[in-house]
């Protein structure tokens, strides 16, 4: 049984630690619940706008076929922005997907590491070795918030990150570096360029 009230362990997960001998399960959180939620407000808003931004402009020299060789210029360059718009969000969304970002974050968590899971998408085991989570925190600037974030590194060898955008994320992340044998305060570290963060899970 859990020690935490709310989700509970998925068979795939389950069957990912019995194979990877993390021992028992503890509890299961759910977590980047504001990222996914940021994620999703942005790529809905972008094809939204996307559209309108390029069927007004498209409708708009239909039907008032405007004399002005600038106007049509203008709403031209207008439609094709819209376009630009509605591809860069629809990339982006095939791009998560392919990166397996679908679904509810779970993390499933053991004596002996976790597994995190995608619930539409990929599961991932992390053991309880050294070097294989840092939670770290940066001031990324007077024009930005401060970021906190949980650096993983599965038994693949791939990196990913887990960013708290919340008090209470903030507090989940150190729970799990707590588990983890880390301090539950992240470690300043300087701000980090964002081509060289770990991409988000």
């Amino acid at each position: 049984m859990s020690t935490l009230p709310g989700w509970e362990i998925t068979n795939r997960a389950s069957e990912q630690a019995s194979a990877a001998g993390l021992g028992l399960w503890r509890y299961t959180m759910r977590l980047s619940r504001k990222a996914d939620s940021n994620s999703l407000k942005s790529e809905i808003v972008g094809v939204v706008v996307g559209l309108i931004v390029g069927t007004a402009s498209v409708l708009f020299l239909w039907r008032w076929r405007p004399a002005s060789p600038v106007v049509w210029v203008i709403a031209l360059a207008m439609s094709a922005l819209g376009l630009a718009i509605l591809v860069h969000h629809v990339l982006e969304s095939v791009r998560k997907y392919r990166a397996g970002i679908r679904g509810v974050l779970l993390a499933h968590v053991h004596d002996g590491g976790l597994v995190l899971e995608r619930t539409q998408g990929p599961a991932r085991v992390v053991a309880m070795n050294e070097g294989s989570l840092q939670f770290v925190a940066w001031d990324a600037g007077p024009d930005e918030r401060r970021r906190e974030q949980l650096w993983i590194t599965g038994l693949d060898g791939t990196a990913g990150a887990i960013e708290a955008w919340s008090d209470p994320e903030c507090k989940e992340l150190a729970l799990l570096a707590a588990h983890f044998g880390l301090a539950p305060e992240p470690r300043e570290i300087d701000a980090v360029d964002p081509a060289r963060q770990p991409r988000m899970l």
